[in-house]
């Protein structure tokens, strides 16, 4: 410093040395602020804090690597260090040794590290994903029995189809939720008779949301047997309770489209497979009468050709005996004579009474085959599950029936039962 006149003039690397100085003597602090501007170059870190006002930040990059969630743009933070004064470019800079999250950042980092460590045991694998069942007999509806979700949830379901919903009305935000919501899951999954679990609630703050993303809830998820379906907030909302779920859905409308099958379309498909399988017991049935009708004929023309080859080895061990009969005693030559007239007359008669056996036996499976049965105008009467029906007191009134004839199929109802 000089004096000129009645002033006291400063050079500018006096002020700057005065400033850090008295930096200096700031011990080490804690800073809360955003994090921006991060950039790593060579072994360093480099970021800006902001609030307000900002200020320069650094860290040592293998420092910043050992965090288990480094910091993301705009998250909200603690940083410790020391402050410093670049006095060449007048600029004060935190060196940082410590950087934790904290408000909204902070839920965000124990829930990414809560992500990767189930990630690493397997709880979101593909392969773990069990289907969901047709009709489920019973619902196991996890939620809020205050909620829009639960309403929203029945009021598609029960449009669709009849379903039995057995609800579990826990807390769907707040400290208890989490413990609740896990109770409630291993309670429906001990229940043999619910065969899905849906777990649901409405939008809302990452806050409000957040036990949907708590370990308990996700063990309890990955531990039951019976599939689970989440639907939990609104599109945007990633849970990772969605992760652990067999089947995640954006919202509860959608949870019950995904569980329940439309009654319209379940009777359009069971009307398809029926038609089906009585198209194909048909040309079961035809083809099975084609090949006893082909191997009827091919029994008859074996018999036949066993026929003409008996004659022919007959005819030549005639043919064989005659010049050995003209030596032999006149009365051994007429008993051998007598022999082989026999034969002649048994050999055919034998294969002709073969061969009406034979054409007795086609005749009766012919006759006794269904669809004579049906062509002689019977009908062959089948209760709702497909089993004939063969006494009256399996039927009840009002009962829907199907009658088979020889050219397709009836459908009748039941008005009155005689015995």
């Amino acid at each position: 410093m000089k004096t000129v006149g009645s002033r006291r003039v400063w050079s500018v690397t006096e002020v700057t040395s005065a400033l850090a100085r008295r930096l200096e003597g700031i011990p080490q602090l804690w800073i809360e602020a955003e994090i921006h501007s991060i950039n790593v170059r060579g072994g360093q870190v480099y970021f800006t804090l902001v609030d307000e006002h900002q200020v320069a930040g650094t860290m040592r990059r293998v420092v910043w690597d050992l965090m288990a969630v480094p910091p993301r743009e705009g998250d909200l933070v603690h940083v410790r260090g020391d402050l410093e004064f670049w006095a060449a470019r007048t600029l004060i800079r935190l060196r940082a040794e410590r950087i934790e999250h904290a408000g909204l950042g902070l839920l965000l980092a124990e829930i990414e590290a809560l992500r990767v460590r189930l990630a690493s045991e397997g709880l979101f694998d593909a392969a773990r994903k069990r289907p969901l069942p047709l009709l489920p007999r019973r619902i196991g509806l996890v939620t809020s029995a205050k909620g829009a979700a639960r309403d929203d949830f029945l009021r598609c379901a029960w449009a669709r189809f009849p379903a039995d919903v057995l609800l579990h009305d826990v807390p769907v935000q707040g400290p208890a939720s989490p413990d609740a919501v896990a109770r409630a899951i291993a309670a429906l999954d001990a229940d043999p008779e619910v065969d899905v679990i849906v777990v649901t609630r409405g939008g809302g703050a990452l806050e409000d949301l957040i036990g949907f993303s708590s370990e308990v809830v996700c063990r309890a998820i990955a531990a039951a047997t019976t599939p689970v379906v989440s639907a939990v907030g609104h599109e945007r909302d990633s849970m990772l309770c969605d992760l652990v779920a067999d089947l995640r859905v954006s919202t509860p409308t959608a949870a019950a489209e995904a569980v329940v099958p439309e009654h319209a379309a379940l009777v359009e498909r069971l009307d398809r497979r029926e038609a089906t399988l009585a198209r194909d017991l048909g040309r079961v049935r035809a083809r099975a009468g084609e090949r006893c009708d082909a191997r009827a004929r091919g029994l008859v023309t074996g018999l036949r050709a066993v026929h003409r080859r008996s004659e022919a080895r007959l005819a030549g061990t005639g043919a064989r005996l005659a010049p050995a009969l003209g030596r032999v005693p006149p009365a051994r030559a007429q008993a051998l004579e007598a022999r082989a007239q026999r034969l002649a007359r048994l050999g055919p008669a034998r294969v002709g009474e073969a061969a009406s056996r034979l054409e007795r036996s086609a005749a009766l499976l012919e006759a006794l085959s269904p669809r004579r049965t049906l062509a002689r105008g019977y009908a062959i009467l089948r209760d709702g599950d497909g089993r004939p029906l063969t006494r009256a007191e399996a039927v009840r009134p009002g009962q829907d029936l199907s009658a088979e004839l020889e050219d397709g199929r009836v459908r009748a109802r039941v008005t009155e039962v005689e015995r």
